[in-house]
C-alpha cells in the first residue's frame, strides 16, 4: 500500500513539474484576419400569385392557373425548372376584397414560388417577365455562390497563412526562430449574411438594387455597386479570423 502511494505520489509531482515546464516555454500569440470579395453566381427570388372565386376550388385552380402561366415564361427565358419550387402555399375565405352583390370573390388562394437563378444574366429578363404578370409580391432577391462553403474555407486558409506570415515578420526581425505551433483559435466563425431585398412597397428600386453582405466580425455591411453587370450588384465579401500561439526556439 505504501508503495502505491509513493509510485501515485511521483507520478503527480512529476505531471506537475511538466506542466510547470511547458508553462514556462517562449511563445508568440498572434492574430491573422484576411477579408475575401467574390463575384456572386447565382440569386434568389420569390413571387406571389392570388386567385379568388366563387368557391375554395375556383380561387385555388385560379392561383395555380396564373403561377404556371409566368413559370412557362421563366422557362422559355432559361431557368431550369429544378430551380423552380413552392414555397408557401393559403387558402381560405376573401376577406379583403369581396364583391358586394357577388359570391364570385368569396374564397382566396395565394402560392407563393421561389426562383433560383443560377445563370445571372438571367436576372434582369426574369425580373422583367415577373413584375409584367400579375403578382401580388416580388421580393427577396438574394445574391449567393455556389460553392460558398469552398469560399469560407478558401478564407480560413489565409487567415492562418497570414497569422503564421505576421509570426515569422515579428521572430526574423527580433533574430529568433519560430517553432512549433502550440494552439489555434477560430476567433469569430467564417460565414457571410445577406440582407434581402425588398422590392415593393417603396422599401427599394427593383431595378437598381443594392447587394448588402454582413460578415461576422465585421462592424458594417459591405456595399458594391461598381462590378457586375446589368442593374445588379454582385460583390459577396467574408471575413475569417484565426488566433494562433507559436512556440519559440
Amino acid at each position: 500500500m505504501k508503495k502505491t502511494f509513493v509510485v501515485l505520489l511521483f507520478f503527480i509531482s512529476q505531471t506537475l513539474f511538466s506542466q510547470q515546464t511547458e508553462s514556462k516555454v517562449n511563445q508568440i500569440s498572434v492574430q491573422g484576419t484576411v477579408e475575401l470579395k467574390e463575384m456572386a453566381d447565382q440569386a434568389t427570388l420569390s413571387f406571389s400569385v392570388k386567385g379568388v372565386g366563387a368557391s375554395l376550388r375556383q380561387a385555388v385552380e385560379k392561383a395555380d392557373r396564373n403561377t404556371k402561366v409566368i413559370i412557362d415564361k421563366l422557362i422559355v427565358l432559361g431557368v431550369k425548372e429544378k430551380n423552380i419550387s413552392t414555397s408557401s402555399f393559403y387558402s381560405g375565405e376573401n376577406y379583403g376584397d369581396k364583391a358586394f352583390l357577388s359570391s364570385s370573390r368569396d374564397y382566396q388562394a395565394n402560392i407563393t414560388t421561389i426562383i433560383k437563378i443560377d445563370s445571372l444574366k438571367l436576372l434582369q429578363p426574369v425580373l422583367f417577365a415577373i413584375s409584367e404578370a400579375d403578382v401580388q409580391n416580388l421580393s427577396q432577391i438574394t445574391f449567393s455562390l455556389k460553392d460558398e462553403v469552398g469560399f469560407r474555407r478558401r478564407a480560413r486558409i489565409e487567415a492562418a497563412l497570414k497569422a503564421k506570415e505576421k509570426a515569422e515578420d515579428i521572430t526574423k526581425a527580433l533574430n529568433i526562430a519560430l517553432g512549433k505551433v502550440i494552439s489555434i483559435d477560430e476567433v469569430q466563425p467564417t460565414q457571410s449574411l445577406q440582407s434581402p431585398l425588398m422590392l415593393r412597397n417603396g422599401r427599394s428600386n427593383p431595378f437598381n438594387p443594392v447587394s448588402y453582405v454582413t460578415d461576422i466580425g465585421l462592424q458594417a455591411g459591405v456595399v458594391d455597386e461598381s462590378k457586375g453587370t446589368g442593374f445588379f450588384a454582385q460583390t459577396i465579401s467574408i471575413t475569417s479570423q484565426v488566433y494562433i500561439t507559436f512556440e519559440i526556439k
